[in-house]
């Protein structure tokens, strides 16, 4: 196995769909509550907001996971981190059968209320989250570009590639698509696609357990998002 750490914006379907499988997205309920906008901003004279955000879905539609990637106030990050565990979603299916997924939601405030919306694909890329929202975002996720250094991995498991799976052939690349947050600690991985579903659940659960030194832009703990590459060979993945 040759791993080889990229940096990146990219966030991507955690169950990897095979070629020609019919897949249907996650889809928020529209029964779930929404946060409101704080009275304390209006005071300060704030009366909108942006908060970005992905979030893990599992096969029953509950939230298993989720990571703000940006916001333009602090309160309204916090609102969205008190309303989103009891969010429910439709679960991903993939070919009529319930899947894990993993998508990204733009929580858009004013003194109205708030609007939830995504990308219908499951499947977002951002290259400028500091223009979005009602000016540039306090919190946000940092590209490659503006990190001092690529973060450097402090502990790392290799993943377990069966003997029996080897001598079947079940062999292939996977690449796992991940945040590092500022504590160093591996958030939401995630496939786009893999030649096999065993491959890549190895793949992320090995990269699970990873953790890096604290990545930092300026000398200041930020977070960040990375890919990593896995070739199971014929040698048994190593």
């Amino acid at each position: 196995m040759n791993p080889t750490l990229r940096l990146l914006l990219l966030l991507a379907l955690a169950a990897a769909p095979r070629a020609g499988a019919a897949l249907e997205s996650a889809q928020l309920n529209p029964d779930n509550v929404l946060p409101t906008f704080p009275g304390g901003l209006q005071l300060q004279g704030i009366t909108r907001g942006e908060v970005v955000v992905a979030v893990s879905v599992n096969t029953e539609g509950r939230v298993a996971d989720f990571l703000v990637l940006g916001y333009t106030q602090e309160s309204l990050a916090r609102r969205c981190r008190e309303a989103l565990p009891e969010w429910r979603f439709t679960p991903a299916r993939l070919d009529g059968v319930p899947v894990p997924t993993q998508l990204t939601l733009q929580v858009s405030f004013t003194l109205e209320g708030a609007v939830v919306s995504g990308n219908g694909l499951n499947h977002f890329f951002f290259d400028h989250l500091d223009s979005w929202g009602d000016g540039r975002l306090s919190y946000r996720l940092h590209h490659a570009g503006e990190i001092d250094r690529v973060p450097a991995r402090v502990s790392t498991v290799t993943p377990k590639y069966a003997r029996e799976a080897e001598q079947q052939g079940v062999r292939g690349k996977v690449r796992v698509n991940f945040y590092i947050d500022e504590e160093g600690r591996v958030r939401l991985p995630s496939v786009d696609s893999a030649p096999q579903p065993y491959l890549a659940e190895k793949a992320v659960a090995a990269v699970r357990e990873w953790r890096f030194a604290p990545p930092t832009s300026l000398g200041e703990p930020v977070l960040v998002a990375a890919s990593q590459e896995f070739d199971f060979s014929a040698a048994g993945g190593k």
